[in-house]
């Protein structure tokens, strides 16, 4: 036990205490209020000072915690180092609940009555994190948490570090940005169930709908960041491949732009109240829901970037369940006296259109869900199984379709146009849509894509010239955002080409208008591969990184970006022979023949020699030229392995066994080249990509956030 263990602990027996306290004041019980609200104030200092003592420890290399010692290094920069506070599963948790409970105290000034069961939702969130604390806390010592590696009492030297995939400087942006949206997705659910609990049915989306744009904004932003950086970094070539992780934050996000829309209705015309609160339960469950997915491990077999199988698999669940009931219980209650306001019988209205977008985005975000949960569906019944980014895609065809055209639609029943107005707009549209997938495959849902997101382009420009009210302006921008990130998507997914080529070291080779040539690879700590990039006259020296990481065992690869007005081009290494030990050595199976430094090489199998003693040796039985050698390996007292080499008779060249393994009956023989041997050279295979304007896919995503940000500095202003 220690300090930071027994400030989560007390936090622990406090939050549980002002849950009970907050639940009493909800029966109008004045005093339980002040008392219930004290003590949230007092376990946010306690939360603070245990982020502060996780912080020093971080920096200080204390790495006698497991956490410390899983996820930071001497080496690392601070800045890495500070990233590291949310690297893993236990730091993660710690930030979101810092967040929790810093916007639960702000959102508390402002809710009024709606206060005691807000704050009760809040508090019983933050009970549960701190309750999963507990159990992975990330004060445990390594002695504890890893018995067989440390024995107690002993600090290790150093901590084996970051993932490289983590030493980004996105890393350090993108996770922050995502708890905050995480963590502000309590406030409309506290209000929703408050709502349920005072039977007020109206007011209090006033009071969630600035938490809720904030939340989409920040959820939204951190959606985004983590596509630019795995475009950026993964080397998989696009920004988004249907992951479960990604899939995990995008359906809750599909469901809030559902709620918003909503929330617009039900304030202007009085509709949707049932389904209001309903979109608000369930925005926030989905995202203690793709919690569940993404740091229980329960996907960690299906996604390459979930966290493994952790012990927090079941606290979570019980989370889920015990919100759900809750909600069901509450809504279930109240459902009859939740009464909304008839439909228009006329269909082409701006509330029939929004409403069918509703439907639209909800239906989407469900079969999302059924896919990414698919691996645990199919798992109750036979072997766990995915489905692929295929269903995703065609999926994503006819439901984005869809979208544009019920965005269309809705801004057409708000204004009237001329039909004038409406041909030529629609004439450009077609025009546009055609010319700009001109010089690509004829796809028919790239055209259409194209033609909807022009018509929503010149609209909103229309729109905006005649009205420029508040909300028509942040509509209008996040719209027409929309209406560019689909043209980005189209142009830099079917528009763009990708080829595989085997270079040389000191080969040439063009794309485009440019020449790339292969220098050749740097061997150290995280070796690279090394290239020469020459436009017209000007020629640039580029790296790739391309290693083995010690911590993962696995290839990492790093992609070199062109960045151009037109697309970029995008240069990966897939793979990097080395000539010399592949004209050197090889791996031979029973009886296999292969050509090592020009010798022609038969593998018969293994001698054993004094198998049991203090010294014993294995020998591979081989066949050079039709003679026989018998190299090996001898293991002796130490239990270091020697090496048993020897000369291939007439020569200088010596035989060596580098490796074997008498389970696959295997072994690599290396066969030193001669000094005059002329050796091939180095070559490598690499992924050459265009990506045709993939820029207007991030310029879409900085106007959605535009528009959202635009529309909290109008809540903000009107008040």
């Amino acid at each position: 036990m220690n300090i930071g263990s027994v400030i989560l602990g007390t936090a622990f027996l406090l939050s549980l205490v002002s849950v009970f306290f907050m639940a009493r004041s909800i029966f109008n019980s004045k005093r339980a209020a002040v008392i219930g609200q004290s003590i949230f104030y007092i376990t946010g200092i306690l939360i603070i000072l245990a982020v502060l003592i996780m912080f020093n420890a971080i920096t200080n290399n204390e790495f006698q915690y497991a956490y410390v010692y899983g996820n930071s290094s001497k080496t690392m920069p601070v800045a890495y180092k500070i990233a590291a506070m949310w690297a893993g599963n236990e730091g993660s948790f710690l930030i979101w609940l810092l967040i929790l409970n810093i916007c639960g105290i702000i959102a508390v000034r402002k809710s009024g009555d709606f206060t005691p069961a807000l704050l009760t939702s809040i508090t019983v969130v933050q009970t549960f994190i701190l309750l999963i604390l507990l159990v992975k806390s990330p004060f445990a010592y390594v002695w504890d948490s890893m018995p067989d590696d440390f024995k107690p009492g002993i600090i290790p030297g150093d901590g084996t570090g970051m993932n490289p995939l983590l030493m980004n400087p996105w890393m350090i942006a993108h996770p922050p940005v995502l708890f905050l949206g995480y963590a502000s997705s309590t406030i409309p659910f506290g209000f929703a169930i408050a709502a349920l609990i005072k039977g007020e049915y109206e007011s209090w989306i006033k009071k969630s709908y600035p938490w809720l744009v904030f939340s989409i904004l920040t959820l939204g932003a951190g959606i985004f960041m983590g596509g630019y950086w795995a475009y950026k970094v993964l080397g998989w070539g696009g920004y988004w491949g249907w992951d479960p992780v990604e899939n995990s934050s995008l359906i809750p996000w599909l469901v809030s732009i559902a709620l918003l829309h909503g929330f617009m209705l039900q304030s202007r015309k009085g509709l949707l109240k049932r389904t209001n609160i309903v979109m608000a339960l369930a925005y926030f469950i989905l995202v203690f829901f793709s919690t569940f997915l993404t740091r229980s491990g329960v996907l960690s077999d299906f996604s390459v970037h979930s966290f493994g199988k952790s012990s927090v698999l079941y606290f979570l669940l019980a989370n889920i369940i015990l919100l759900l009931v809750v909600s069901i219980f509450l809504f279930a209650r109240r459902y009859k006296q939740i009464e909304s306001k008839k439909f228009s019988t006329d269909i082409f209205t701006f509330e029939g259109m929004t409403v069918y977008g509703i439907i639209v985005l909800l239906l989407f975000s469900f079969i999302i869900l059924a896919g990414t949960t698919m691996p645990i569906i199919t798992g109750f019944f036979n072997k766990p199984a995915n489905v692929t980014e295929n269903f995703y895609n065609n999926i994503s065809i006819p439901f984005g379709l869809m979208i544009l055209s019920f965005i269309i639609l809705a801004v057409f029943t708000i204004r009237k146009y001329s039909k004038k107005e409406i041909v030529s707009a629609i004439i450009f549209s077609i025009t546009a849509g055609v010319l700009f997938n001109i010089y690509s495959p004829k796809n028919p849902a790239a055209v259409l894509f194209s033609i909807l997101s022009f018509l929503i382009f010149i609209m909103v420009f229309v729109d905006l010239r005649k009205n420029r009210r508040g909300i028509a302006i942040a509509s209008g921008v996040a719209h027409l955002g929309v209406a560019i990130f689909v043209l980005g998507v189209i142009s830099s997914n079917f528009h763009s080409w990708s080829e595989q080529k085997h270079v040389a070291v000191g080969e040439t080779i063009k794309t485009g208008d440019k020449s790339v040539t292969l220098k050749g690879f740097k061997e150290e700590e995280k070796s690279h591969v090394l290239l020469s990039i020459s436009d017209k006259d000007i020629t640039k020296d580029a790296q790739m990184a391309y290693y083995i990481d010690p911590k993962t065992g696995s290839l990492y690869r790093e992609p070199y970006i062109i960045t151009g007005i037109t697309g970029d081009i995008y240069i990966t290494p897939q793979q990097y022979n080395f000539a010399s030990i592949n004209y050197s050595s090889a791996i031979l199976q029973g009886k296999e023949e292969k050509s090592i430094s020009g010798y022609k090489v038969k593998f018969y199998g293994f001698i054993s020699d004094k198998m049991g003693s203090e010294e014993m040796s294995i020998r591979a039985d081989l066949s050079i030229d039709g003679k026989r050698y018998f190299p090996g390996l001898k293991v002796n007292k130490s239990g270091e392995t020697e090496k048993l080499d020897l000369k291939i008779s007439g020569t200088d060249k010596i035989i060596s066994i580098d490796s074997l393994s008498p389970r696959d009956r295997s072994v690599r023989v290396f066969i030193s080249p001669g000094k005059d041997a002329v050796l091939p050279p180095d070559s490598a295979i690499l992924e050459i990509s265009y990506k045709r304007f993939i820029w207007i896919v991030w310029a879409g995503t900085i106007l959605i956030a535009a528009g959202l940000m635009f529309s909290m500095y109008r809540i903000r202003k009107d008040k």
